[in-house]
Formats: structure tokens, C-alpha cells, sequence
């Protein structure tokens, strides 16, 4: 009895979290639970499903018609109606190809929207706060390298597998790329990851690694232009801490100048 109270849970949370994700796909609620409970039942009719899904028996058949412009659902016009759901392969597929096709439209449509008149201030400097937005915007930067990028990083967290790609890819291009780090498997997957990077020892931040709280967690610079330093950073929660960073994309911002012998120095010794 336990064990099948436990599967029951399990099954019950495991339905919750698929139908709050297709939702996040522009499904309704009642379309949602629809195809998560056709997926379950591979076929069935209105009233099955109605039963599976806990939607009302009334709201069954305009579900079904959604879905099915969506290509997720097949319908047998028989008596009654027999509907049935796509493979969760497929299903994953058309939603993948939905959103790329979206983020392509948005991709060209966008850039169309910046004013050809409006220049960037030279040498502003901008923050950032948030583990995923210093970790992408190092991405991004190491992505429009074209010589040289110079890394130091001392924490696991901000090495996310979209850095390590563009770090990857920038050496591909034939961009110099030396990363520094004081901690031994940070530079051990490094090498593993981009073995044709130049990957040393480094301490010119830090004391010890792990790093101390308050430390600095990366410095990046490219090109001798783009630079990001961030830090670990406390916050008003209690043992709750953040990356913060600073970052330019312009060469004229005095804190360039400053940080690129030091950080040459600091990573080629």
C-alpha cells in the first residue's frame, strides 16, 4: 500500500510539472492536461480523457481541436470521436521547432528596432546582478572575441557549459584565448573541455580556493576593449549570496587601461 501511495504521488507531481511546462509553450490549462493525460492513455475518447484529466467533459472537444492545429493530436472520426496523442518525441520536436522559429522571426525583427543615430557613450560602464546574467554576458563576450581573450575565474558556478562552448568555439576561430583560475578542477575540466586553450595557475585575487566570501569570481577581458569583473556579493537574506558585476564594451572607459596590464600580468605571469 505504501509503495503504491508513493507512486501515486510521484505520478501526480510529475503530471503537475509536465502540464506547467507546456504551458510555458502557449497551452491552456484544460489543453495542457488534456495531452498529458492522452500521452498517459496513448488513445482514448472524450470521456476518457475527461476522466484521466480531471477537465469537464464540455471543455474535452475544444482542447482536442486546439491541439490538433497544433499537430500534437490525431483525431478518428468515429462514434465516438477517438483522439490520440503524438509520441513525446515528437511532441518535444514540433514545440522545439515552434521556438526556434519564433526566436528566428524575433532575431531578425529585432535588430530592425535600434535607432541608427544613437552611438554608445564612450567609456560607460554598466552592473549586473544574478549567477545567469554574468555567466551569459561572459559568454556573450568571449562569443564576439576576435583575438584575444584574457579569463581568470576562481568559482565553478559562472563556468556554465554555454562559457565553456564559447570558449571552445573562440579557439576554433583562431582566438587567443588563457585562462587563469587558482582552483585545480576548475582548470582540470578546463583542459579537458578546451585543451587548446592556454589554461594556468593563478592567485593575483585570491588568498585560497575556495575563494573567501566578498572575493572577486571572475575577471574577463577581450580584445583589449570588453572587460567583466564580478564578485560574490551578500545579500539582505541571511548566508544568501550573489555575483555582481560591472562590465564596457568600449576601450575608452578608464577601468580598462587600468585592469589590462594586471591582468596580463596576473594570467602570463
Amino acid at each position: 500500500m505504501t509503495n503504491n501511495t508513493t507512486t501515486n504521488a510521484e505520478t501526480d507531481t510529475l503530471v503537475e510539472e509536465v502540464v506547467g511546462t507546456l504551458r510555458t509553450f502557449e497551452l491552456t490549462e484544460y489543453e495542457a492536461k488534456c495531452f498529458v493525460a492522452l500521452t498517459r492513455l496513448r488513445e482514448g475518447t472524450a470521456k476518457e480523457v475527461s476522466d484521466v484529466a480531471d477537465v469537464p467533459r464540455a471543455r474535452i472537444y475544444d482542447s482536442m481541436d486546439a491541439l490538433q492545429d497544433r499537430g500534437l493530436v490525431s483525431v478518428q472520426e468515429s462514434k465516438p470521436r477517438r483522439f490520440r496523442a503524438v509520441s513525446p518525441r515528437e511532441a518535444v520536436d514540433l514545440l522545439e521547432r515552434e521556438c526556434r522559429s519564433r526566436l528566428d522571426r524575433l532575431g531578425t525583427a529585432l535588430p530592425r528596432l535600434g535607432s541608427p543615430n544613437r552611438t554608445t557613450g564612450a567609456g560607460e560602464v554598466w552592473t549586473m546582478e544574478g549567477e545567469a546574467a554574468v555567466a551569459e554576458r561572459l559568454a556573450t563576450l568571449v562569443a564576439d572575441a576576435d583575438s584575444e581573450v584574457l579569463l581568470a575565474i576562481a568559482v565553478d558556478e559562472l563556468l556554465n557549459d554555454d562559457l565553456v562552448d564559447a570558449l571552445a568555439d573562440a579557439v576554433d576561430r583562431g582566438v587567443d584565448v588563457v585562462i587563469g583560475s587558482p582552483g585545480a578542477p576548475i582548470r582540470e575540466r578546463l583542459h579537458e573541455a578546451v585543451p587548446d586553450a592556454d589554461v594556468v595557475e593563478t592567485w593575483t585575487w585570491w588568498d585560497a580556493h575556495p575563494i573567501e566570501a566578498g572575493a572577486v569570481t571572475s575577471v574577463c577581458m577581450v580584445d583589449g576593449d570588453a572587460l567583466l569583473v564580478s564578485a560574490d556579493a551578500e545579500t539582505e537574506l541571511p548566508g544568501v549570496r550573489k555575483h555582481r558585476a560591472i562590465w564596457t564594451d568600449s576601450a575608452e572607459a578608464p577601468v580598462v587601461g587600468l585592469m589590462r596590464p594586471l591582468l596580463s600580468t596576473a594570467i602570463h605571469g
